[in-house]
């Protein structure tokens, strides 16, 4: 014991004066440990948030929601038996004022809304309970609008817009809704009224998008004996009942989704930093290699100089995850409170010591294994070095035979399983994290083989006339170069940026391009036969309108599948789980869809009036494995409508025309309820005035301007696209100090060259352009091999992932390429300023 606190005391001794040259290595697990605690903690906070608030983001213990029509009274009373029950009626409606509109996603509520929590309003409401505000007060109703409907209608609290044919007034402005995570995404915007204005506005509570929820605090709070007891009472039902887990589930689903693919990303930038340590210890050691050499003339076996290296990584990687921790902590109780805001869900800032601690565990193990090869280098440091002149700190590489004994190969298989497992406990994903592990060893390995064959192709390619370019070259394949650790640590962190910008560019070319030059002006909703026949007239009575599309929707519960009952949503393949979430949309048509691409059968004759028969999309055949002739069957307002499958048709999720997984033939599908849909095309330049007159003409009609939609839909994008690149710029930045450590490696080596070169004339400015075209040209190579696998990966990502349409933005890369080169111009001076300055006796007395 007393010989090992010795040996540990004399370790710690020596680091004293070189605990500067590990600044690299303190930072780069620093960055990396903060990225992935960072992302972790917040992540676990939001599930913890979302177990704990699930009854709060349902807004009771109990949720009924039926689709498009009411349930019936018994269904009501059965409800009120059960506790207190707050009904809430979700429909879009248009709001106008000033001459503008906004489309909103409505919500009219009773007086006991809500049951659990309360709404937030922003400064400057009016005074008074929320039933108060939405109530009529001298013949006017109120409204809460979002900020953002406020903002596009240009109105403060005390004035007045008109929703549908009444004329309401704004009394406050929406801050929070206590369950409006459980809404998802929404194309409008949110809004409250009373249940009572509905009617005076000329608003159906019924329809295809109308959604009918009535929420329950239980008087005994057992949801699954209430339950039990309503699926009994009403066992031929077609509504749905969602307890708080269940309301809650697709939340957390995504955010554990998002939250896995964000920790690998952050995991990314620990990987590269595992390089940069390896650079420092690599770079230390062989500066080092004297002083293990004295030790081992004294009698140090190897075990002791192992032991002595050992103790100060660890040592040096504890203060780092130190500094992470740190890190993690302010990081964590500063995002917390922006995310509330952005999700609905209250998010205390509360530190997750789980996610930190396993953090931490990461980083120590990263550092360790990526250091044992520098490690083992400096054990196999043989005394006969004191004998040689002029010895370099660049340190010979270990034998294949040395690498392939067990007590090489042994830590560096326990470590990457200690990795492996340390980020299975925070990502609870196995199928994703050994992917993740397999694309990260195969894109090390091909930088890796790239570097190698780069330095082959350089080295044997015809030498350059230019002296200084000649040199750069040799430079860069020289023994000892740090070429391949430079290209494949800032090949990975490069490749990893530049493969989400070129993702991010291509999905906003897409809609920006694409989307928005095929799709229409306005989206209308949800219109009768009335509103439709009144539609026709305006587009007849307006020119500027090219073009009126209209389809009928109905909505139907998918029953039984030849005869069999259909599978629940849990059940179901993940392609079609949502067909078998309640009811499911389709459609009926005579003749065949414009665009339609029928894989399999035939359809139907214009005039058919056979059996009904129905095209399903090739995505429900092969997940449910069907095949023509083929029954299913679906309750229609209850009524059960059997029919046979005549073909199979792929569908172009892509495309802005409506899209249905279930076509039915024409006939008896025809008297069932149903709603319609449409899209008007308006002459360039004309859809303001389109929208004006639609809401003049037809104020009850719902639409909505694409353009907005698309805004909206793309600032969505653009926030998960930001937070992404955010966390993928520390494994840029851990790139960069990867450089920085690479090129430190072979510092005294770049002061011989600059003595050599300065004894033969050479000037001082002549030595640093050397210098520059040397790492220019890395960069430049560093910045073609990452665009080279970053370009692949997105458009593997584009094809086959998002089904989007690729393109190389020449501008985005060259820009991107300009900046690597730059950087790595800049970090390669800095980090060997003192040999462009070397001066020639001072290293000449050194070695003599």
């Amino acid at each position: 014991m007393r010989r090992l606190q010795g040996w540990l005391r004399v370790a710690l001794i020596d680091l004293r004066g070189s605990a500067r040259r590990f600044v690299i290595l303190i930072a780069c697990l620093a960055l990396g440990v903060a990225a992935i605690g960072t992302v972790s903690a917040v992540r676990s906070s939001v599930e913890a948030a979302i177990e704990r608030d699930a009854r709060l983001i349902l807004g009771g213990d109990l949720e009924l929601r039926s689709q498009r029509s009411d349930v019936d009274d018994q269904v009501v009373a059965a409800l009120d038996a059960l506790g207190r029950v707050s009904r809430e009626v979700e429909l879009n409606s248009q709001a106008t004022a000033n001459g503008k509109s906004a489309f909103l996603s409505l919500r009219a509520v009773t007086d006991a809304y809500p049951l659990v929590g309360e709404v937030g309003l922003a400064a400057g409401a009016q005074v008074g309970s929320l039933a108060n505000l939405l109530a009529e007060r001298d013949g006017t109703f109120g409204v809460l609008l979002a900020q953002q409907a406020a903002l596009r209608l240009d109105v403060q609290v005390g004035e007045t817009v008109r929703i549908g044919v009444l004329e309401i007034e704004l009394r406050g402005i929406i801050a929070a809704l206590p369950d409006q995570a459980t809404a998802g995404f929404q194309l409008g915007a949110p809004a409250l009224i009373s249940s009572a204005a509905l009617a005076p506005a000329g608003l159906r509570e019924a329809g295809v998008l109308s959604q009918f929820r009535y929420k329950v605090l239980l008087a005994d709070g057992d949801f699954e004996a209430a339950q039990i007891a309503l699926e009994e009472a009403f066992p031929d039902k077609d509504w749905q009942i969602r307890s708080p887990r269940q309301a809650t589930a697709t939340i957390a689903r995504f955010i554990g989704v998002f939250g896995n693919f964000m920790l690998l990303v952050a995991l990314s930038s620990m990987v590269v930093g595992g390089l940069g340590a390896a650079n420092a210890v690599a770079a230390y050691v062989g500066e080092r290699q004297g002083a293990i050499a004295t030790m081992r003339s004294l009698g140090a076996k190897r075990g002791r100089i192992l032991f002595h290296f050992l103790v100060q990584i660890a040592l040096l990687s504890l203060i780092a995850i130190g500094i992470g921790m740190v890190i993690v902590a302010g990081a964590t109780l500063a995002l917390l409170p922006l995310l509330s805001v952005l999700i609905g869900i209250d998010l205390p800032p509360v530190l997750d010591f789980r996610s930190m601690l396993v953090a931490g565990a990461i980083g120590l193990v990263t550092a360790l294994f990526f250091s044992w090869g520098p490690l083992l280098q400096a054990r196999a440091v043989r005394p006969a070095l004191l004998f040689r002149a002029g010895s370099s700190s660049a340190m010979e590489g270990l034998a294949w035979r040395a690498m392939l004994k067990l007590g090489f190969v042994a830590p560096l298989l326990v470590g990457f399983v200690f990795l492996f497992g340390l980020t299975l406990l925070i990502a609870n994903d196995l199928r994703l994290v050994a992917i993740y592990f397999a694309g990260t060893l195969v894109a090390f390995a091909l930088l890796r083989a790239a570097a190698a064959l780069l330095r082959r192709f350089l080295s044997r390619v015809p030498v350059p006339r230019q002296r200084l370019l000649r040199q750069a070259i040799s430079a860069i394949v020289r023994p000892g170069a740090p070429t391949t650790t430079v290209l494949v640590s800032m090949g990975m962190g490069l490749s990893l940026l530049l493969l989400i910008v070129t993702t991010q560019s291509n999905i906003n070319d897409q809609i920006a391009t694409e989307v928005s030059a095929e799709a229409p002006d306005f989206v209308l909703l949800d219109m009768d036969r009335d509103e439709l026949t009144a539609l026709e007239a305006f587009v007849a009575q307006t020119p500027q309108i090219e073009a009126l599309t209209t389809i009928p929707m109905l909505r139907g519960v998918i029953t039984d599948l030849n005869g069999d009952p259909a599978p629940s949503s849990d059940d179901a393949p993940r392609e079609v789980a949502d067909m078998f979430r309640g009811d499911t949309a389709l459609t009926w048509s005579a003749t065949v869809p414009p665009g339609t691409v029928i894989e399999d059968g035939d359809w139907w004759t214009e005039d058919y009036a056979g059996d009904p028969q129905v095209s399903l999309s090739t995505e429900m055949q092969d997940a449910l494995n069907l095949e023509l002739g083929d029954t299913i069957t679906l309750s229609i307002a209850g009524r059960p409508l059997t029919m046979t499958i005549a073909s199979f048709r792929t569908i172009d999720w892509r495309s802005p025309d409506f899209n249905f997984r279930i076509i039915v033939s024409p006939g008896l599908i025809e008297s069932a309820p149903q709603s319609y849909f449409g899209t008007i095309k308006a002459s360039p330049g004309a859809a303001f005035a389109i929208e004006a007159g639609l809401i003049a003409t037809l104020p009850q009609l719902t639409f909505v301007p694409v353009g907005d939609a698309l805004a909206r839909l793309q600032s969505v994008f653009d926030g998960l696209i930001s937070a992404i690149a955010l966390v993928s710029g520390t494994a840029v930045i851990a790139g960069v100090l990867v450089l920085a450590g690479a090129l430190s490696v072979g510092r005294q080596q770049r002061e011989a060259d600059a003595v050599v070169m300065k004894v033969l004339g050479a000037r001082r400015g002549l030595v640093i352009v050397a210098f520059l075209i040397e790492y220019a040209l890395l960069g430049a190579i560093a910045a073609i091999l990452a665009s080279l696998i970053a370009l692949t990966a997105a458009w593997a990502a584009s094809t086959f992932l998002l089904e989007i349409g690729f393109a190389v933005q020449p501008l985005q890369l060259g820009m991107l390429a300009a900046g690597i080169i730059i950087v790595t111009t800049a970090t390669g001076a800095a980090t060997t300023w003192s040999a462009m300055s070397a001066r020639p006796a001072d290293r000449l007395r050194e070695d003599g």
